[in-house]
């Protein structure tokens, strides 16, 4: 079952901060960068692509195993659905991790679809690389971690 996180703050340690920055990623407010939809259920950017990380700096709970599942989606809607199965296991806990990928902010040879897991989104991707998928504009990366 997915179960939330306890943690004293969400702001990136400065290597990841800096490692944002550099990405482009918008740390000018919380807001920006860090959202919990629901239980268990986390978007930050400030630690794009690396969750794990936010978890070992900033939580209390401790990662048991970090490749539950792993994936690209149109919104965290989609990973319930389709990990229903995973994630109404009631003797094991988990949380969901998701980074944003804006196609604006992608450089010619920059993200590319394989690498990322399964894409279970809705939008069609035609290209190797998002940038050259004009009617895509925003998906999120996710990974589902077992917790203790």
């Amino acid at each position: 079952m997915l179960k939330d996180l306890t943690f004293e703050t969400v702001e990136p340690t400065p290597i990841v901060l800096t490692i944002a920055k550099i990405n482009k990623i918008n740390l000018g407010s919380q807001d920006e960068y860090f959202q919990h939809y629901e239980t268990g259920v986390y978007r930050h950017d400030g630690y794009i692509f690396n969750f794990e990380k936010f978890i070992k700096d900033r939580c209390k709970e401790k990662v048991l195993n970090r490749w539950v599942a792993y994936g690209v989606c149109d919104n965290y809607q989609q990973i319930l659905d389709t990990h229903k199965k995973i994630l109404s296991n009631p003797s094991k806990n988990y949380v969901i991790g998701l980074s944003t990928v804006r196609r604006e902010n992608e450089t010619k040879r920059n993200w590319k679809w394989d690498g990322w897991g399964e894409y279970i989104g809705t939008q069609n991707p035609e290209h190797e690389y998002i940038y050259d998928d004009k009617h895509i504009d925003v998906i999120y990366c996710y990974q589902i971690f077992e917790i203790e």
